[in-house]
């Protein structure tokens, strides 16, 4: 509290002081050889849906099964719908993510790239094959169905929206926000496979491990042919907020019309764009960028809220972030229960204010606009 200016001088000293301004070292690479489970005998699969466009959502999944992979001795199969793309995660880059072998899966020639019912069809049949131990899938649209109606074909239990992994002796735990996101539970399923969808952005990534020769296997997808897909498209993508070290977010504090205010501070700090429930069901941002229990958990190393009230349904969904400064100028606002920093004011005056202290205090800037 108090003068504005101050305040602000204040927030920066602290962010610098607790290396929010700084980006933060690449983690280590696993150490050459310890990865490779599948010469070690693998004692089972886990099997990592990628679903294609979502490089960074399958990096993830694959980080983690090559975890669990290493805890277990067990190999990590990618399951990979469509040809696989060089330019993006093609074998190479599965096997450097985590993968121990690749299996793509084709269509047919007149339809290359199967439905996602068409791949539910050939997940429930690997599953029914060869009881993988466990299979990982996003936490997306695509991701919910095909796990979905795999679990439902084969008798599997399915974990939906989980926030973590671990191994406890044969059992896959899947940690999950229960209780409008108040605390975090364990669930663990009791069917010999057990399949788990995960949040994208909340999983870390390793540096990919070295360059690896991984095989390729393909199997024949058919098709049910109840579903044509004429054409797609994403009006936003749920990695960028994943991929984001910086992360503004705004409530309906802040108007879309205002958004243009919000740019110099957002270049500086090569933030992105996040909103809140209620500025997404109003149709001021796409529900990619939504943050909270129906939205959203991101993990950057700084987020601003920016003209957010911070009820707790918004902040769970920032919670696992490094650093959170709060503007409101109601000091009474919930987000300040939630906040590492918080300046006590009206964010059209404290923005320009604290765009102009970072630019003095040389905050390196990470390149991304709000647009």
């Amino acid at each position: 509290d108090g003068p504005v200016a101050a305040q602000v001088d204040e927030a920066v000293r602290v962010l610098t002081a607790r290396g929010a301004l700084t980006a933060r070292p690449d983690p280590p690479a696993p150490p050459p050889g310890d990865d490779r489970t599948a010469d070690r005998g693998a004692s089972g699969v886990i099997a990592v849906l990628v679903e294609p466009g979502r490089s960074r959502v399958s990096e993830e999944l694959l980080a983690a099964a090559a975890r669990l992979g290493r805890e277990r001795g067990a190999a990590v199969h990618a399951l990979c719908p469509g040809p696989l793309d060089a330019a993006a995660l093609g074998a190479a880059a599965l096997g450097a993510a985590g993968a121990d072998a690749v299996v793509a899966l084709r269509g047919s020639p007149d339809a290359p790239a199967p439905t996602a019912e068409d791949v539910a069809d050939a997940l429930t049949a690997i599953i029914l094959e060869t009881a993988p131990w466990a299979v990982l899938a996003p936490s997306t649209a695509y991701g919910r169905e095909v796990a979905g109606r795999a679990a439902a074909a084969t008798g599997s239990g399915l974990v939906g929206d989980a926030v973590a992994l671990s191994a406890r002796g044969d059992v896959l735990v899947a940690a999950k926000p229960a209780f409008a996101g108040a605390l975090v539970v364990d669930i663990v399923c009791r069917s010999a496979t057990q399949m788990v969808t995960v949040r994208p952005g909340v999983l870390p990534t390793p540096a990919p491990r070295g360059g690896r020769d991984v095989p390729v296997t393909t199997r024949v997808v058919g098709s049910r042919g109840r579903v044509r897909v004429l054409s797609d498209r994403r009006d936003d993508d749920v990695e960028t907020l994943a991929r984001a070290a910086v992360v503004l977010g705004v409530g309906t504090g802040v108007t879309p019309e205002e958004y243009g205010a919000l740019s110099p501070l957002a270049a500086t700090l090569g933030a992105e764009l996040a909103a809140t429930r209620k500025v997404t069901d109003r149709g001021w941002a796409p529900r990619a960028r939504q943050v909270g229990i129906t939205g959203r958990s991101i993990a950057p190393r700084l987020y601003l809220a920016v003209g957010l009230s911070g009820k707790f349904n918004h902040m769970v969904g920032v919670r696992a972030a490094g650093t959170i400064l709060a503007i409101n100028q109601d000091r009474d606002a919930p987000v300040f229960e939630h906040c590492d920093v918080g300046i006590v004011g009206d964010w059209h005056e404290v923005v320009p204010l604290l765009h102009a202290a970072l630019r003095r205090a040389d905050a390196p800037p990470d390149g991304a606009t709000i647009s």
